[in-house]
């Protein structure tokens, strides 16, 4: 298992307490203005989407992404985040956009790889027409 994919597992585990989850949610976060200087948020603005067979939670939060270009504010729809997530972005009322992002990434990521989010005109990441 590779360092990036025992991150995504440990966001999503129940097991971590809140002050370790809250420490890795801000280490994330921290994360936010290099990936997006590396040009890693570009992606989700110029994919076309499969938006009949791709995750529909998904789908809203990366459809707002691309037609705010990639500004986010409060009114981003949350609903591909986990209940804790969701607690972790509103932070103490206050809207983390660099945690919202980074969560936007890595959860479009792992859609990517278990296949609940296809891409338009892509051989490998289609929707397989059985």
């Amino acid at each position: 298992m590779t360092t990036r994919q025992s991150n995504l597992q440990i966001h999503n585990d129940p097991q971590w307490d809140d002050t370790e989850y809250a420490m890795y949610c801000d280490g994330l976060e921290k994360q936010y203005k290099q990936a997006k200087e590396n040009g890693l948020f570009e992606i989700l603005k110029i994919l076309e989407l499969n938006q009949e067979h791709s995750d529909t939670g998904l789908i809203q939060a990366v459809n707002y992404f691309k037609k705010n270009g990639g500004l986010i504010a409060k009114d981003a729809p949350i609903n591909f985040l986990t209940e804790r997530e969701k607690t972790m972005v509103n932070q103490d009322s206050k809207f983390r956009q660099g945690l919202y992002c980074m969560f936007l990434l890595s959860k479009f990521s792992e859609a990517i790889q278990n296949k609940s989010v296809f891409l338009q005109h892509s051989l490998k990441f289609a929707h397989d027409k059985l």
